[in-house]
Parts: C-alpha cells; sequence; structure tokens
C-alpha cells in the first residue's frame, strides 16, 4: 500500500448500491479495475496526476470509496493564473466536486444500476470543502462589517469562525498546509474594517464595537501563529 502519511483527505466519492456486479466476482473484479482506472484519469486531469488515490470496497451490496488525498500545496501547484488564495481554492474546491460527481455517476453507470437500486451516494470534499466553508464564512463576516450586520451578530460570527479554525488546523496533514491557510485566511480578516458599519437606520453601541475588535485581534493571532 501507498505511503498516505502527511496528506489530506482532498475529496472522496462514496457509492452504496444493489447491483449484480457484487455477486459475480469476474465482474467485481472488472468493475474495480474500471473505476479506478476511470478515478485516476480524471484525478490527473482535473486535480493532480501526483495526487494518490485510495479505492476500498466492502463486502455485500456494492460499497466503495474512491478517496483522493494529497496536499493543498500541491493542487495549489498546478493551478496557473490565480488572482489569490480564496479564488485558487475556489477553482480546487470546484474541481474537486466535479471529480467525485464523474466517480460517482460513471460507478452508477458500470454497476447497471438504476435509481431505484441506489441506496447511497456522496461526494465529499474533504479537507478543501472545509477550508472554502470558512472561507465563506469569513467573507460572510466582512461583507456583515461594511454595514449589512450589526457588531453585536459581527461578535457571534468571529467567535464561530475561531473554533471552525482551530477544527481546520487540527485536521491539516502538514505543516506547510497549515501555514499556506493561515496566511491566506489572514488575508481576509486583514480586509476587516476597525470599526464595523452598522446597517441604516441602527446603531452599534460602544460595548459591541469594543468586543468586535477584540475578537478580530484574536483571529488574527490565532492565523499569524
Amino acid at each position: 500500500m501507498a505511503d498516505y502519511i502527511n496528506k489530506n483527505i482532498l475529496s472522496q466519492a462514496y457509492i452504496h448500491i444493489e447491483s449484480e456486479v457484487a455477486e459475480d466476482e469476474l465482474q467485481l473484479e472488472a468493475f474495480k479495475a474500471e473505476i479506478e482506472k476511470f478515478a485516476r484519469s480524471r484525478v490527473d486531469f482535473f486535480l493532480s496526476p501526483n495526487a494518490p488515490i485510495e479505492v476500498t470496497y466492502e463486502e455485500g451490496s456494492l460499497i466503495a470509496r474512491i478517496t483522493v488525498l494529497g496536499t493543498i500545496g500541491l493542487l495549489l501547484q498546478g493551478i496557473s493564473n490565480y488572482k489569490n488564495f480564496r479564488e485558487g481554492i475556489q477553482l480546487i474546491y470546484s474541481d474537486a466536486k466535479r471529480v467525485t460527481d464523474y466517480v460517482i455517476s460513471e460507478s452508477v453507470f458500470l454497476a447497471g444500476s438504476r435509481q431505484q437500486n441506489v441506496i447511497r451516494l456522496e461526494a465529499r470534499v474533504g479537507v478543501i470543502g472545509s477550508v472554502q466553508k470558512l472561507i465563506n464564512q469569513l467573507e460572510s463576516i466582512k461583507n456583515g462589517a461594511n454595514g449589512r450586520k450589526l457588531a453585536s451578530d459581527l461578535v457571534t460570527k468571529l467567535i464561530e469562525s475561531q473554533k471552525e479554525l482551530d477544527k481546520l488546523i487540527a485536521n491539516l496533514a502538514t505543516d506547510e498546509d497549515v501555514a499556506l491557510v493561515k496566511k491566506g485566511l489572514l488575508e481576509i480578516v486583514d480586509e476587516y474594517p476597525e470599526t464595523p458599519e452598522a446597517p441604516k437606520s441602527k446603531f452599534n453601541d460602544v460595548a459591541a464595537v469594543n468586543s468586535y475588535r477584540n475578537q478580530k485581534k484574536k483571529s488574527r493571532i490565532r492565523l499569524s501563529a
């Protein structure tokens, strides 16, 4: 088995279907060979030829997990002409989702299964999805601080984003990815205004503004560490 230490789960296609393929050893082996070949070609094209793939099966009905492993830094190296971290992650997220959707569709086709034979299908976007989710949270806070949300609401969002950040960092497999992600997210936090603008016809009290500034500072400290 390949060495998967220090690699994140970048995306995963989960397939659980009823199929006669699972009951015939020769058909099952042919299915495995075809889907692994298909997954490899799509990962090579959309993500990276250097990203390992792990394919696992369970006995019984046809249950498979096709997992793409690697680092965020590796995938970003394969993208040209992205203007910043946010755009690079968005492109990777879209491609990772596309790969899992394609693999699921091809798996169902190769197994000859129709909708009534499908038990469960999932396109999981792994750590890339977690990074994209946090980017969306931070962008929402930035937009809210520019006249869309009260400072008190922003404080709650800032605390939530810090918890999500801690979970994300704990799940990143390499120090290089941790540094890369922190640097990219810090760019967003640094775009937050020092004093949040209240929505029209509303106002931010002094205590809420001070709390917002304090939580912004805590976010910067987490991302600068």
